[in-house]
């Protein structure tokens, strides 16, 4: 019997142990809660804060703010999509649209430097200077020093690359008219107008 006793002493004692270690995490979770709660509501604060240190003009121009009537934001989507079209046309080629117009622009001006290329595509002059490095590597141009300035380089067309341009040019003719079929005849000539502009005041 007193065995017995001892025994259910002990079980009680266990039980009780383990009620109050349950009972602290318990605490502690709560704890954390609450801690998580001041610091989103402390988060919330801020950045209802912030919201206010907008001047009246700026929040009225945010709130009427539409991107789907933003000039710059319709050109650079337009642009993407064009890049998509030609991208697929000449997936197998593996050439960009800017990669096109340099190699044409050295077909046209056989001997053309970096710099007189960089102008005539208006590319900065070390994106040019990587993209030809890239086409020369391809075999596409050939760079020779200048006779005239021994630091300067003259790009020809490579074999490789007329071959390439002999694929490319009359198919393109197919992607530019994939393009303007996108857009109302009668809209194509005063589409033509505006980008020129645009491109002019550059």
């Amino acid at each position: 019997m007193w065995a017995g006793a001892r025994q259910q002493r002990g079980c009680r004692h266990k039980h009780n142990a383990i009620s109050t270690d349950v009972m602290g995490k318990n605490k502690r979770l709560s704890a954390q809660k609450r801690a998580s709660r001041v610091a989103r509501t402390s988060s919330s604060a801020a950045d209802g804060n912030a919201v206010n240190a907008l001047s009246a003009p700026a929040r009225k121009a945010l709130d009427e703010f539409r991107l789907e009537n933003v000039i710059s934001h319709l050109l650079r989507r337009a642009h993407f999509a064009a890049e998509e079209i030609f991208a697929k046309e000449f997936a197998e080629e593996a050439i960009t649209p800017r990669q096109k117009a340099a190699l044409i622009a050295v077909y046209q001006r056989p001997g053309i430097n970096q710099n007189e290329l960089s102008a005539l595509l208006f590319m900065d002059r070390n994106t040019v200077a990587e993209m030809v490095a890239r086409l020369v590597r391809r075999a596409l141009l050939k760079r020779r020093p200048s006779p005239e300035d021994r630091r300067a380089f003259q790009l020809f067309l490579a074999r490789k690359g007329a071959a390439l341009l002999d694929s490319v040019i009359l198919r393109d003719a197919r992607v530019e008219r994939a393009i303007e079929e996108k857009i109302p005849q009668k809209d194509r000539a005063v589409l033509m107008r505006c980008l020129r502009l645009l491109a002019r005041s550059r």
